[in-house]
């Protein structure tokens, strides 16, 4: 062999040894794992879904737990198994989701939960995710959203006579116990032993159950003297089951009707004013009261019954091979 072939040949080695180890990764992430009808799923894909769900490379989950690895993977798998199912009904069901949909979506959240565009796209830099992403994810959410509409919310039916049945049957759960909401004026005394600092703060409380009796207003009070966490929020201090008050409040509260309030008095902090807004006594809510509580249960539970059984019925009528 000449010189010149001896070289030719060399440098095609070093190309081959260059060029090999990529062309066989991609090969490999690229290959299928599983047919579902028409439709394949990757190892690239599937490796993908299981860094979404556990936050860890397949590497690194691998060599945390080989046992714990395959578990993860046999789910994740059996997951994308069932997408690929919901995406092909969605597409011979016809159903369509516009620009107009996911844009009414997306502002629906951020009203929701309080959220600016700006807040919404930071959150997703955070997270890694772009625009581009999050509306896909939008858009796949309202098309299987639509497609359970179609072929499970749409064919359950809730008599009265569920809903009676499942009260009598979780009565337990019904049950209620003593409950006050209640608001608070409270007046600090910075060091508990000093009469000067306990007769200023009777002083002032003094005049605000001089105003109360006035008509002033508890919640307005609150806001403007009450030295409490709840004080800009006008004392509201919420629902408070009546066992977990101080023995000497409870005695106080006993006597007082919705809308009343106690006397001034002393409390571990200074001194209080205290108002009750409502009271819930110990028993069983009526049917009424819970009725819709009940309905929301009973559908949400038949939905994820329904769900999986049509799911599983299609599973059976599909072709569906793993490969590993």
């Amino acid at each position: 062999m000449s010189k010149g072939s001896v070289a030719f040949v060399l440098a095609l080695l070093c190309m081959l040894c260059t060029v090999a180890p990529y062309d066989l990764r991609a090969e490999i992430t690229n290959r299928v794992v599983a047919t579902v009808n028409s439709d394949i799923i990757t190892l690239f894909e599937l490796n993908n879904s299981i860094e979404e769900v556990t936050g860890l490379s397949v590497a690194n989950l691998r060599l945390r737990d080989e046992d714990r690895f395959y578990q993860v993977r046999r789910a994740v798998l059996n997951n994308l198994i069932n997408q690929k199912i919901t995406e092909q009904q969605i597409r011979k069901l016809g159903i369509k989701v516009t620009e107009r949909d996911i844009d009414e979506a997306i502002e629906k959240l951020k009203e929701e939960n309080n959220v600016t565009q700006e807040e919404l796209l930071s959150a997703l830099r955070l997270e890694g995710i772009t625009l581009k992403q999050y509306r896909e994810r939008i858009k796949k959410e309202i098309e299987r959203s639509r497609l359970v509409n179609y072929e499970v919310k749409s064919k359950i039916v809730i008599t009265e006579e569920d809903l009676r049945d499942y009260y009598r049957e979780h009565i337990e759960v019904f049950a209620e116990t003593h409950r006050v909401k209640l608001a608070r004026i409270l007046l600090k005394i910075d060091n508990p032993g000093s009469k000067e600092g306990l007769a200023t703060a009777r002083d002032l409380g003094g005049q605000i159950v001089k105003n109360l009796e006035e008509g002033a207003n508890f919640s307005d009070m609150a806001k403007a003297y009450s030295q409490g966490p709840a004080g800009p929020e006008g004392g509201y201090l919420g629902w408070i089951p009546f066992d977990q008050l101080d023995p000497s409040l409870k005695k106080r509260i006993v006597k007082l009707s919705p809308g009343e309030y106690t006397e001034l008095h002393r409390c571990p902090y200074g001194v209080q004013i205290v108002q009750l807004i409502d009271e819930r006594k110990e028993g069983v809510k009526p049917f009424e009261a819970v009725r819709d509580a009940i309905y929301s249960e009973i559908f949400k539970s038949k939905v994820e019954d329904k769900y999986a059984a049509w799911l599983s019925k299609l599973r059976e009528e599909s072709f569906i091979k793993v490969v590993f």
